[in-house]
């Protein structure tokens, strides 16, 4: 009943330490298709909307950056995350559909957000209305179209893929408004994609081949900007009206501004609107199936008007997400300090309980020692017999061990060895002695048990070896460091002398200690006996590969246990090899060799950059792949494009320290975590440069720096070259 209310009040005692402000958090999961100032903006929106609502709610937003089979994986990440609901902006129409219908088997609703996939299985949409926005730039072609003289109007409509169903949308809005107006010619241009570069060259074909264009739609305002450089290349910008899609601040009413558009129309963004509709959906609050958001059309007469408008919006915006993020440090700071507060209550009732626990053990050890007195004859008798058969050979030992040390024949290292021996002869004998003495110690010790009592002396053994943290001399960082972890001294000295010269040789005399050891230094490979105080072996074994900062590290268990459920009982421990005692240096020695050789592996494939590439849709990752470092690569990954990821960001996502973070990826790798972070954006900005079409700028943006001036510098200093020497 005792142990019951102990436990019972341990768990009270953990949850009242966990236990926050007792509100669950939603967590929104969204995938977007591209990246762009406009989706940013969406972005942007969402997460500041986290804190808008009564409800607790968290976004997290991944990218494919216009890569379908990325999206996919990102689909199944976010899945297996625990997100509560899923936004998705698909890429294309179709191939997406299949994650999109693993996601509902799962119970997660679905929200389709701007553009939609071939799919009815889906529990929302919002986004703006594509047919709305192609018409409402068809009408106002025609506008101008009325203004031209002399000659019967020519209108192109210049698309990205017809596979997504934004194009198909804005395309059926354009065309049906043009519908039944003859008094213009319509031409319509379809391109592969959303690109600058891809408007430029089909708008320049459709000049040389003709008829000239008059007005020209373009799906996004960035494909505008490239249907005015062939325009203007053309000398024909003072005769050409160009229209775009999405009015960005900085990019669509910019360009109105400038007049390189004639006019844009403003794409709904309302990140707001997203996380609301999705809040209701969680609550279980009604809501509409189909939700459209409306936009307007800037032009000449309003462009001042609303790019003042929107820019107050996104400061207004920018503000909201710095003051968020300054209250959540400030609930973040309050809710560790009760924390603190409710820990400190719970130790101290468990230290008023141990005291109680202690004093109660003390009772029932001096009523133990009582029961003792009648047992202590027949005992000491055994003892004394036993003593008495083991002199004789302990004398034909002792003898000749003396003459051999004392015929100065032996090198240093034999004679060590032949000390180790006589030492431990000398300890037997002492032990002996204390056996035949063993009644009047026994009686000396039940008299006064309140007294505390030294320990006997075992052999290899002095009360200073619990305490004892040995370093080898040698401090040579590039040495492989063995830490060997045994309560026996001699033992100790022995590996010591066997490994010296080859490792750097750490120690510690119980399991306890050996691993404040084992994670102040990480050494490359543990030796443990089995048998020691305060931890044994098999418990130690255990931490270290259950603690986050030492599970990597090989452990070899040294043990005169040799039974086949012994050995299985140590590798169930987490052991890495298991060698029974009296061992052969030999095997010892490569057995070592071989679990550094597969460490050495893992650091070469890093530095050769195959871990990079490893298919992260495997079921199995390799074996020489440490789980940690699968996960430290894939939080690279998902953020390979964001500059403000850092350090201190995958320490968080990792549920880690910096410190313990750092000292793990330098052991696992060689590298810190700032490098392997460096080397990543760098390899992708390598892979990035195959593509022509974007520029050395664009690419360093891509890849997460924040200065193209520094990326050249980095890249060179990786490569030996810099990336237009690449392109060369």
């Amino acid at each position: 009943m005792k142990r019951k209310a102990i436990c019972a009040f341990m768990v009270f005692a953990a949850v009242l330490t966990s236990c926050t402000d007792g509100k669950g958090k939603y967590r929104i999961g969204v995938s977007q298709c591209a990246s762009g100032s406009w989706r940013d903006k969406v972005n942007s929106e969402m997460l500041a909307a986290q804190h808008l609502y009564e409800e607790n709610v968290e976004v997290v937003i991944a990218c494919a950056n216009g890569d379908t089979e990325r999206q996919i994986r990102q689909i199944d990440s976010l899945n297996r995350t625990g997100i509560d609901l899923l936004v998705v902006a698909p890429n294309e129409t179709e191939p997406i559909v299949d994650a999109v219908i693993r996601t509902r088997q799962k119970g997660i609703p679905v929200v389709f957000f701007d553009r939609k996939a071939n799919t009815e299985d889906y529990t929302a949409f919002i986004g703006g209305n594509n047919v709305e926005a192609g018409e409402a730039v068809g009408n106002y072609a025609l506008q101008l179209s009325r203004l031209i003289e002399g000659h019967r109007p020519v209108v192109l409509e210049v698309t990205a893929s017809m596979e997504t169903s934004p194009v198909q949308e804005r395309h059926k809005g354009f065309s049906n408004a043009l519908k039944g107006h003859g008094e213009v010619d319509y031409f319509c241009v379809n391109n592969k994609d959303w690109t600058y570069e891809e408007a430029y060259e089909s708008v320049k074909r459709q000049i040389k081949r003709g008829p000239k264009p008059d007005i020209i739609f373009c799906h996004n305002d960035g494909m505008g900007t490239g249907a005015f450089k062939a325009v203007e290349e053309a000398g024909l910008s003072e005769h050409v009206k160009i229209l775009g899609i999405d009015g960005m601040p900085d990019e669509g009413i910019a360009y109105v501004q400038y007049g390189q558009l004639a006019a844009t129309y403003v794409y709904p963004t309302h990140g707001e609107k997203i996380v609301q509709l999705a809040l209701d959906i969680l609550s279980g609050r009604q809501y509409e199936r189909t939700n459209n958001l409306h936009g307007m059309m800037v032009t000449p007469e309003n462009v001042n008007l609303s790019a003042l408008n929107s820019r107050e919006l996104i400061q207004q915006n920018k503000d909201l997400i710095t003051v968020s993020s300054k209250l959540e440090d400030s609930f973040r700071l309050y809710d560790t300090q009760k924390k603190i507060l409710l820990t400190s209550i719970v130790l101290i009732a468990l230290l008023i309980i141990a005291l109680t626990l202690i004093w109660r053990a003390v009772t029932q050890t001096r009523k133990a020692n009582l029961k003792m007195r009648e047992l202590n004859d027949e005992q000491t008798r055994f003892y004394t017999n036993a003593s008495h058969q083991l002199r004789t050979p302990l004398t034909l030992i002792a003898g000749p061990v003396r003459h051999l040390i004392d015929s100065n024949t032996l090198n240093d290292e034999q004679l060590e060895m032949m000390s180790i021996v006589e030492r431990n002869v000398n300890g037997l004998e002492h032990l002996i002695s204390d056996v035949l003495n063993f009644r009047k110690d026994m009686e000396g010790m039940l008299v006064s048990d309140h007294s505390a009592q030294a320990p006997a002396s075992v052999p290899g053994k002095t009360p200073e070896e619990k305490t004892a943290i040995l370093l080898e001399e040698d401090d040579d960082n590039t040495q492989p460091t063995i830490l060997v972890v045994d309560d026996n001294d001699d033992i100790r000295r022995y590996l010591r002398s066997l490994l010296a010269g080859k490792f750097r040789v750490l120690e510690a005399p119980d399991g306890q200690q050996g691993l404040a050891v084992a994670r102040e230094t990480v050494p490359d490979i543990i030796l443990s006996d089995v048998m020691m105080p305060v931890m044994d072996g098999l418990e130690f074994c255990k931490h270290v590969k259950e603690d986050f900062i030492t599970s990597h590290i090989p452990v070899i268990l040294l043990t005169a246990r040799a039974l086949s459920e012994h050995q299985v009982e140590g590798f169930r421990s987490g052991a890495d090899a298991y060698i029974t005692k009296p061992f052969s240096s030999d095997l010892l020695l490569a057995r070592i060799d071989n679990l550094l050789q597969s460490r050495q592996q893992l650091r070469n494939l890093w530095e050769s950059g195959m871990l990079e590439t490893r298919n992260p849709q495997a079921e199995e990752p390799s074996a020489v792949i440490d789980p940690f470092l699968v996960r430290f690569m894939e939080a690279i990954e998902s953020h390979i494009s964001d500059s403000s990821f850092n350090v201190e960001i995958i320490s968080q996502e990792m549920d880690i320290s910096r410190a313990q973070l750092y000292r793990k990826v330098k052991a696992l790798t060689g590298s810190s975590p700032i490098d392997a972070l460096r080397k990543a954006r760098l390899a992708h900005a390598r892979k990035l440069l195959a593509d022509d079409r974007l520029t050395i700028a664009e690419i360093a943006y891509q890849s997460g720096f924040n200065s193209p001036s520094y990326f050249n510098r980095c890249f060179k200093a990786e490569y030996g070259f810099s990336p237009g020497d690449m392109r060369k």
